[in-house]
């Protein structure tokens, strides 16, 4: 893909995002959904192209992850809160993907970890996740990123 067409892309992804905050904003959760939507399928196409993205400068983990989390307040505003929850895991399984990918900032990845599994507690305490199904996750989690922090080495 061409760095104008990754660039385009970008561009895309913001002029999505800026109307759906004013769409979430405004209590059109509904439109403001879709939109979001279209955002993280701009996000995904980014995240097709690591290596052209690092070598231009553009922050498609964060794009992801800022499109993944506006889903998550979407849904809650909504009352789907099935839907926060996988979004939420989703952004946790993303980290954990990116974690094996060579050219990456591990630092950076182990930030944003940080953050996903905050956002993820947070999330389980304030809708009543049950204590057990939350401890069962995080475990399988952590032995995954082990896993793949192993094979990265």
């Amino acid at each position: 893909m061409s760095n104008s067409d990754l660039r385009a892309i970008e561009q895309y992804w913001q002029t999505l995002t800026r109307s759906s905050n004013i769409l979430f904003n405004a209590n059109n959760f509904e439109k403001a959904l879709l939109s979001y939507q279209c955002a993280l399928s701009s996000a995904e196409l980014l995240n097709n192209h690591i290596i052209d993205c690092i070598r231009l400068n553009v922050p498609f983990m964060q794009v992801y992850i800022i499109s993944c989390n506006n889903l998550v307040n979407t849904y809650i505003a909504l009352d789907k809160l099935d839907h926060a929850d996988r979004m939420l895991k989703r952004v946790l399984y993303y980290l954990l993907h990116l974690v094996t990918h060579a050219g990456l900032d591990h630092s950076e990845l182990q930030s944003e970890l940080k953050r996903a599994m905050v956002a993820y507690q947070q999330f389980a305490k304030r809708t009543n996740v049950a204590r057990k199904k939350r401890a069962l996750f995080f475990s399988l989690f952590r032995k995954q990123l082990i896993e793949s922090e192993m094979q990265n080495k």
